[in-house]
Order: structure tokens, then C-alpha cells, then sequence
């Protein structure tokens, strides 16, 4: 009987694995994805990349959320090694502060991944967000969020930029 949950949760873990690398990939090419969108768009226009990014604040704003996602991919690899290390709840307090920046950040998809990961995560190590808070709120908390705060800082500021704009 415990041999079938002990090959279960190696499952669950397998699995867990395939969406971080997923997410990882997904965050490390979307500055690809945004330059490939803004050359399509200066080719529209026929003006330089340079011009569109100055010219459409928009697109600014566009292009920096996407810089900010690459950080986050590599905020993941930490995560995962957490994981491995056994401290979940690590990931778990990291998990939902991503998904507080990218909600600021506007990014469904990113935030709809992050919640299936922070779903399968908190499934497959029978752990709680309440639990994981509650134990990292005390001595170092801040070593343990500091690249999501300095996420979150970020997605503000192009909130902020985001609000401004569209007055």
C-alpha cells in the first residue's frame, strides 16, 4: 500500500516538474516574443524598433513586463532546488507572491500557471499557504521573498506606468 503512494506522489512530483520547466520556458522567451511583436509592428508602421518603444508608451510598458519575466524563470530554478532541499514551504510563499506580481502585471496566462503549479505543489506535499506563511512570517522572511519583492516592486512600477497611461 505504500509502495502505490510513494509511486503516486513520484508521479505528482514528475508532474509538478513538467509545469516548473514549462513556466521556465514560457518566462525566459517571452522578451522573444515581445521583440518579435514589436518589429512586426514597426515594420507595420516602417519605423525602427526604437521608434515604437519611444513612440507608443503602450508598447513600452509592453516590452518591460516581458524584461520581467526572465527574472522570474530564474527565481524558479531556486525554487525548485528549495523543493529538493525539502523546504516547500519556500516555494509555496514564493509561488504566491509571483502570482501577486503578475496579477499586477496583467498576465493571465503567467497567473493561471502559477496556480496550477501552486495547486499541484500543494497537493503532492499535503501542505498548506496558510501553514507555509505562518512558518516562513518569522526569521527570514525577507531572505525568503526577496526576489518576489523586488518582482512585485517591479510589476508595480509598470502598474503604475499601466494607470498612468490610460488616464
Amino acid at each position: 500500500m505504500s509502495k502505490v503512494g510513494t509511486i503516486s506522489n513520484k508521479n505528482q512530483i514528475s508532474s509538478i516538474n513538467k509545469y516548473y520547466n514549462i513556466a521556465k520556458i514560457l518566462l525566459a522567451i517571452s522578451p522573444c516574443m515581445s521583440l518579435m511583436y514589436l518589429s512586426m509592428e514597426s515594420a507595420k508602421l516602417g519605423i525602427s524598433l526604437a521608434e515604437v518603444i519611444g513612440q507608443d508608451p503602450n508598447q513600452t510598458v509592453m516590452f518591460l513586463v516581458s524584461m520581467i519575466n526572465p527574472f522570474i524563470a530564474y527565481l524558479l530554478i531556486f525554487i525548485q532546488k528549495k523543493i529538493d532541499n525539502n523546504d516547500v514551504k519556500y516555494a509555496i510563499v514564493n509561488l504566491v507572491m509571483f502570482m501577486v506580481a503578475e496579477i499586477l502585471l496583467m498576465n493571465l496566462l503567467y497567473v493561471i500557471l502559477f496556480g496550477v503549479i501552486l495547486y499541484k505543489t500543494l497537493r503532492a506535499y499535503n501542505v498548506t499557504i496558510k501553514d507555509s506563511f505562518k512558518e516562513k512570517l518569522g526569521k527570514g522572511f525577507f531572505m525568503t521573498v526577496s526576489g518576489s519583492l523586488v518582482v512585485i516592486f517591479l510589476a508595480g512600477i509598470c502598474l503604475f506606468a499601466t494607470i498612468r497611461i490610460n488616464m
